[in-house]
C-alpha cells in the first residue's frame, strides 16, 4: 500500500505542477495584456485547485500509511518540512482564490496571477526541499 501511494503521489505531482504552471501563464499573460476576467480563468483556476487538492489528499493518505508503518520520521524533510510547506501553499491557494473571485473585474486577473505565482514558488520550494527534479 505504501509503495502504491508513493507512486501515485509522485506521479500526480506532474499533473499538479502542470496545472499550476498553466494557471500562472494564463493569469499573468491575460493580466499583463489588460484583458478582463473570463470563463477561461475561472476554469483554469478551478481545475488547478482540484488537481492540487487531489495531490494533497494523496499526500495525506501517504503520510497516514507511512505513520501506520512506522516510516514517518525517518527523513525530516519528507516528514515535516515538505508537508508543512505544501499545506501552507494549499491554504494560500484557497485563500487567494477566494480573494480573486471576490475582487472587482479589474483586480481579478492581478489577484489570480499573484496567487498562482506565490503558490507556485512555494510548491517549487517544497519540491526542491525533498530533491524532486522534474
Amino acid at each position: 500500500m505504501y509503495n502504491f501511494m508513493t507512486e501515485a503521489h509522485d506521479g500526480w505531482h506532474y499533473l499538479a505542477s502542470l496545472a499550476l504552471a498553466v494557471a500562472v501563464v494564463v493569469f499573468l499573460v491575460n493580466w499583463l495584456r489588460g484583458k478582463t476576467w473570463s470563463r477561461l480563468e475561472r476554469l483554469v483556476g478551478t481545475v488547478a485547485i482540484i488537481v492540487v487538492d487531489i495531490q494533497l489528499l494523496l499526500g495525506l493518505i501517504l503520510w497516514g500509511v507511512g505513520a501506520s508503518m512506522g516510516i514517518v520520521g525517518a527523513n525530516m524533510a519528507r516528514t515535516i518540512e515538505h508537508p508543512i510547506t505544501m499545506l501552507i501553499a494549499i491554504i494560500l491557494l484557497h485563500a487567494g482564490w477566494i480573494w480573486t473571485k471576490r475582487a472587482n473585474e479589474t483586480a481579478r486577473l492581478r489577484n489570480g496571477a499573484l496567487t498562482f505565482v506565490v503558490v507556485g514558488l512555494l510548491v517549487l520550494a517544497g519540491l526542491n526541499r525533498i530533491g524532486v527534479i522534474f
